[in-house]
């Protein structure tokens, strides 16, 4: 089944629970942004050859065939919220990560279960959705189910670099509008911390410097608030290590975002929220610092 090319809502399904669980995510967010839905299944055959199989067997083509009726079984189950017209179904052949990573370059959005059919049995975030999420060419949004009976509430956008906060924040607006849910601008910051400027640290006013963040913050939300009139908003400037301050921020959110790679910091703060909340993260590619 095929769609128009209309910037539709990506997810990558391998078979797993987390993958599954992913896809109806992915049609909740299709749904909401008036998008089609598309599933894809990359197959990456193996290097070395099969051993043990039936002589004549086209192994290629059986597991090409198992793998498009998943997808259909899944695609029909998708169906009642979107509709059958509005979800496609694609199994390509290569590497995972560089097939959806090539996917997202016509997606309004990218979505990926944050446990693979490798790592379902520990919950550790998979190496696919990682590398995605992390360089990924849209908006990547790694899903993770709630635990039972958790009602999560709220966007948490995470900003480690205030010079570099605008498609942030303007991604985590939208994503609140479309929840119906309030949103929270969560700034750590930290200095003093390379042993070149331990030798300033006693002409350091750490009072200053909150006024400063906080000043240079508030911009940002006034700004935000101008464009955005109907939402709420609040922020939280705090002094702390960016991770240990927004895991525990997201804590009672329903949805996470940060920005991919601007700097080593930024690079840091995100690889450690994506292994480190219980919810939902979203990406938002930004332009290298």
């Amino acid at each position: 089944m095929s769609l128009s090319p209309a910037h539709p809502v990506v997810v990558g399904v391998d078979g797993s629970p987390s993958a599954e669980a992913a896809a109806r995510a992915a049609a909740t967010e299709a749904a909401r942004r008036g998008r089609p839905l598309r599933l894809v299944r990359v197959l990456r055959w193996p290097d070395r050859p099969l051993t043990g199989l039936p002589e004549g067997l086209d192994a290629r083509a059986a597991v090409r065939s198992s793998a498009t009726a998943a997808l259909a079984r899944l695609a029909t189950r998708l169906t009642a919220e979107l509709g059958a017209d509005e979800v496609g179904t694609a199994v390509l052949d290569g590497s995972p990560v560089e097939v959806l990573t090539d996917q997202g370059r016509t997606a309004e959005l990218l979505v990926l279960g944050a446990t693979g059919t490798s790592s379902s049995a520990t919950g550790e975030l998979g190496s696919v959705a990682e590398a995605v999420a992390t360089t990924g060419p849209c908006p990547v949004l790694v899903h993770r189910t709630a635990p039972w009976g958790a009602r999560n509430r709220g966007v948490v956008a995470a900003v480690d670099v205030v010079a570099d906060a605008g498609p942030v924040l303007e991604a985590a607006a939208v994503e609140a509008e479309l929840r119906g849910e309030p949103l929270r601008v969560v700034h750590a910051w930290w200095q003093l911390t390379d042993e070149t400027l331990r030798p300033l640290e006693w002409r350091w006013d750490p009072a200053a410097v909150q006024q400063a963040e906080r000043a240079a913050v508030d911009d940002l939300v006034a700004a935000l608030r101008r464009r955005h009139p109907e939402l709420a908003i609040d922020a939280v400037v705090v002094q702390g290590r960016a991770p240990h301050v927004v895991a525990q921020e997201a804590d009672d959110a329903s949805l996470v975002v940060l920005g991919q790679h601007a700097t080593p910091f930024a690079e840091a703060t995100l690889h450690s929220v994506l292994h480190g909340v219980a919810v939902p993260v979203l990406t938002v590619p930004l332009a290298p610092a």
